[in-house]
């Protein structure tokens, strides 16, 4: 999943706006030395890894910002994906499988 959505960044920023390519496209594509340099750039950015990397780093991320709260994007081509992503930090975090969601505006009774 990672190396899906550096590709992207990297065509991103190299005047390539297009969608997140599928797994198997990142696969078989031949990364230019502009596109590796710029994944590079992005790579520091990342958050990625099994479950335990995955909260050791948000754990200290958050630790070195004086932050308690994280705000969570995973980007990927594949919805199954990203809720398994989530799913796995709720798991790691020791968080609720689930919560009640509220539209954005409405007020909670």
């Amino acid at each position: 999943m990672a190396q899906s959505l550096l590709l992207w960044r990297a065509r991103k920023d190299l005047g390539q706006d297009g969608p997140l390519p599928s797994y198997e496209t990142t696969r078989r594509h031949r990364w230019t030395g502009a596109e590796l340099e710029r994944a590079k750039v992005h790579r520091t950015a990342l958050v990625c890894g099994a479950p335990e990397q995955v909260h050791a780093a948000l754990t200290a991320l958050a630790g070195t910002h004086g932050v308690d709260e994280l705000i969570i994007n995973t980007l990927t081509c594949d919805p199954a994906d990203r809720q398994r992503s989530y799913e796995l930090l709720a798991e790691a975090f020791d968080l609720p499988a689930s919560r009640p969601q509220t539209p954005v505006g409405a007020s909670r009774s």
